[in-house]
This record gives C-alpha cells, sequence and structure tokens, in this order.
C-alpha cells in the first residue's frame, strides 16, 4: 500500500468524500466540507488511489505542527470501502507517527492496533429501528417517571432554524461550568457548523416551549443512518421541567421504526453518560490516542506556556446532556 501525506490544497476533495462516503464507518465528522468548518486546513493520509484515507485535524502552535481532535468532531477514522487488514491499518498509523511527533488526543474508531498512549472512551447508541414501545420500554424507571413528570408540565415542541437561544444559553447557563472555559471561537464555529449542515439539508433544531417561551432546545445532524445529538442547552426552567426529556422522547416518538441509530455524542462525564443511559442506550468504544515524542526541551516549553495560558475547551464536544 502506498501511502502520500496530502496537504490541505493538495487533497483531491470529490474522491477523498467519495472514499468517506462509501466506507461502512463513514461518518459526517469525516466529510471534507466538515472538517474545513471544525479544522482549517486539514490535511490527509491517502492509500493508493483514495483506495483509504485518514483525515488530519492538523494544529500550530509554539512553531510545532501536531494533531488535535477539534471541537463538533467526536471521532474520525481510517475510511476504505473495503475492509482493510489490520497490517494496513497498523502501516496508515505508523506513518502518521512519523509525520507528527505530537498527538494531544486523536480520536478513532476501530483501531486495531494501538500507537503511543491511549485511552478507551465511549459514546452510546439507541436503535431506533424499534417500535416505540420498544424504545420507551428500555426506559428506566426513573427516566420514566421524569418524563411523566415533563408531560405535565404542557410543553410544546417547534422546530426553528435560529441557534441563537441554545447557543445564548450554554453561556450563560452551562460554560461557567466547563474546567477552563470556553473559547469564543467555539460559537463561531458552532453557528458556521449549522448553517452548513442546514444547506444540506442535514440539520434539525427543536425548542421546547411553555405558553409560547422556549426553554430548552436540541440540534440535531443526521448523515445516512446516523443521528448525531450535537448540541443542547436548556434554561433553569427548562432544566427543572425535566424539558430536555420531554423533547428527546418525542424525537424518538417521531422516529422510532426507521432505520436509524441515534448517537448521543457522550463526553466523559459520568452523570451525563448515566442521563443517556437510562434512555436504554448502549455504549460503544472508541480510542483516543495520545503520541509525544518532542524532545525533552520541547515538552518543557510546552508545559511552560500553557501553564501561563488558561487554555480552554478545544477537542471532542461541549459537555452537556
Amino acid at each position: 500500500m502506498w501511502v502520500r501525506h496530502l496537504r490541505h490544497a493538495a487533497i483531491d476533495r470529490a474522491a477523498y468524500d467519495a472514499c468517506v462516503e462509501a466506507a461502512p464507518n463513514g461518518l459526517v465528522y469525516g466529510l471534507s466540507w466538515w472538517l474545513d468548518v471544525v479544522s482549517p486546513g486539514w490535511e490527509a493520509l491517502v492509500a493508493d488511489d483514495y483506495r483509504a484515507v485518514l483525515p488530519l485535524p492538523v494544529r500550530h502552535r509554539y512553531g510545532i505542527r501536531f494533531v488535535e481532535q477539534p471541537l463538533f468532531c467526536q471521532l474520525l477514522s481510517v475510511y476504505s470501502p473495503k475492509a482493510l487488514h489490520e497490517a494496513e491499518i497498523a502501516g496508515i498509523l505508523h506513518i502518521l507517527t512519523k509525520r507528527f511527533r505530537l498527538l494531544t488526543q486523536f480520536n478513532l474508531n476501530a483501531v486495531p492496533h494501538i500507537v503511543g498512549q491511549w485511552a478507551l472512551r465511549h459514546t452510546h447508541l439507541l436503535d431506533l429501528r424499534k417500535s416505540y414501545e420498544l424504545i420507551y420500554s428500555s426506559y428506566n424507571p426513573d427516566r420514566q417517571q421524569n418524563l411523566k413528570r415533563a408531560k405535565a408540565e404542557d410543553w410544546q415542541i417547534q422546530p426553528s432554524h435560529d441557534i441563537r437561544p441554545l447557543i445564548d444559553w450554554f453561556q450563560r447557563f452551562h460554560a461557567q461550568n466547563i474546567r477552563g472555559g470556553v473559547a469564543p471561537e467555539a460559537y463561531r464555529t458552532l453557528e458556521n457548523l449549522f448553517r452548513e449542515t442546514e444547506r444540506r439539508g442535514l440539520s434539525k433544531l427543536w425548542y421546547v416551549l411553555k405558553n409560547g417561551q422556549p426553554e430548552a432546545g436540541a440540534w440535531f445532524v443526521t448523515h445516512k443512518n446516523r443521528v448525531i445529538y450535537l448540541f443542547n442547552s436548556a434554561t433553569p426552567a427548562g432544566r427543572r421541567g425535566n424539558a430536555r426529556t420531554f423533547l428527546l422522547d418525542a424525537f424518538f416518538r417521531e422516529n422510532a421504526g426507521q432505520n436509524l441509530i441515534f448517537d448521543f455524542e457522550s463526553p466523559e462525564v459520568p452523570s451525563i453518560a448515566g442521563f443517556y443511559e437510562s434512555f436504554g442506550a448502549k455504549p460503544e468504544p472508541y480510542v483516543s490516542l495520545l503520541y509525544n515524542h518532542l524532545p525533552f526541551w520541547a515538552n518543557e516549553l510546552w508545559r511552560l506556556k500553557n501553564r501561563l495560558i488558561k487554555k480552554p475547551t478545544h477537542w471532542g464536544r461541549l459537555p452537556v446532556d
């Protein structure tokens, strides 16, 4: 297998996207237009004539080029329309570590050959191909009870194309709980990504209202047969009234029986994972890689500068339930 490392301008986007779309593990995160938003200037390892590709979210800091998982891109993969041998995937990852001496965090699914340090992480999936009755029966007793309470609040669902309220609530009621804070550019990235998914017809935004006043909302992105619960937030009144439980149940009811898998896109926060599991969602593992072969002096400089600068949240997803 002949593997090339291509800089951004050298990538044949049509051939690249065709490879990702045809891959059994191809998710929306790996498409070129998504990466353009969350990781401008991304690069790729390309095998043969786009027989397989690995997108690389490359960043630059302190004169060092490194790979780091961007926000709103939970995981990537080696994509190929045909199954690759483990040795072929291992060869691609070997080239990755030759090209980059630092992976601060790189989330990949279905990795048979691990390089560097790694941690096992999980997202949570709910099978919507079942009937609503079967989906509801998988809710735990607390979730069923909270849903009854939510229905007593007389919430109403309203579709929308305006994500600003969702972002405003997050900034006011959630961001202060995130260690290191949230960089201002994260919100700009979110808005740009919302516009791109809206333009392609992949986006669905729902708000939950009471007496005409929105108090919670969620943004869903559907690509192929996977629905990603990409972003959500709520006011204190929405949280007290179990508005997001009401919203998620309404979404499951509307989409039950369809060939869809619902991806909660879980952060590694036990309380949030427990919330998703209360709907009957099952964990699906992926691997988070860390590879550091920088020289000693570069590591010491990196640590010193990061101590002096309060680093905001910059990878994975914004952790809300």
